[in-house]
């Protein structure tokens, strides 16, 4: 129970260093590189709200971070607005069904659904965790949105097959699956595992979106601007790094898994295409480590 305890404060405390980081980031003066999350703020601790109430402050939370964690500022900014991205693409091609596994703090569902576009979201993640979002999403709101299904599952214990008993799942839908920062946790049979449940039960054309390490990251053989100090971070915290993909190598991991490649991402191509700010120049360097992949369910003929 007492670990159960421990393990949860970690979700959460993560969960919400992660809301925070994009909070501040929706603050950026500059239009062309703000994170898109206005909703984060609403989910933090009352207590920082004074702190999001002084945008002079953003300068000096990104310098902070930055020094404790080289690059993950960008980071989280960049990821939110490549996924962002790919699900307004998929939105706008017809899917109808979106899949957030360990939804944590994000808002996409309320940022993205409405009572008109008939876009059906499922968020999954630990009850507890639920519990602590929904009581914040109704006194927001007033109410949960009618068009989202909570599924309280725990990853260590119960199958990803029960979202196929959520209410409104349907498994004939194209369906739309967001992984965010989760993969380099889990060993690599907790991987092949939730791969797995996508590929086997997500309809023809069904896409998953997740960010991965590099093996070398890992097992801290590379060299990654910030890496040493993530892997001293999240070692410090009880959340070390046990899954990742040898560079070079995700193509035929995925094929392998039942997909096919739609989109890679690096560090360098996600500044590139994301953190170049209105003036031409780049507006912070993102951790060295960071992949990001977007993959097709394949189904056999």
């Amino acid at each position: 129970m007492q670990d159960h305890a421990k393990a949860l404060e970690k979700l959460k405390s993560s969960a919400m260093g992660a809301a925070t980081v994009r909070a501040f980031a929706a603050l950026e003066p500059d239009e062309k590189i703000r994170n898109p999350d206005y909703l984060a703020r609403e989910l933090l601790d009352p207590a920082m709200r004074p702190e999001l109430d002084a945008p002079q402050k953003i300068e000096a939370f990104r310098a902070q971070l930055e020094q404790i964690l080289p690059g993950a500022y960008h980071f989280q900014n960049a990821r939110t607005l490549h996924i962002d991205a790919c699900l307004k693409q998929a939105i706008d091609e017809g899917f109808k069904q979106v899949v957030i596994l360990g939804a944590g703090f994000d808002t996409r569902a309320y940022r993205f659904g409405n009572e008109k576009n008939n876009v059906h979201f499922f968020e999954v993640d630990l009850p507890e965790l639920q519990i602590d979002k929904t009581d914040k999403i109704t006194a927001l709101l007033g109410a949960r949105p009618n068009y989202i299904e909570y599924i309280a599952l725990n990853f260590n214990t119960q199958p990803l097959d029960n979202i196929l008993q959520a209410s409104g799942y349907d498994a004939t839908l194209p369906t739309f699956f967001i992984w965010e920062g989760v993969s380099y946790y889990l060993a690599a049979s907790g991987v092949d595992a939730t791969l797995g449940f996508v590929s086997k039960y997500g309809a023809s054309g069904s896409r998953i979106i997740f960010d991965y390490m590099p093996r070398a990251m890992v097992d801290g053989s590379g060299d990654y601007y910030g890496g040493a100090e993530s892997r001293a971070y999240m070692a410090k915290f009880g959340e070390p790094l046990l899954f990742g993909i040898e560079d070079g190598a995700v193509e035929s991991f995925l094929r392998h898994q039942g997909f096919e490649p739609a989109s890679f991402f690096s560090n360098i191509e996600l500044e590139n295409k994301y953190l170049i700010d209105s003036h031409s120049n780049l507006h912070g360097r993102i951790s060295g480590y960071v992949r990001m992949v977007e993959a097709v369910v394949r189904k056999e003929r």
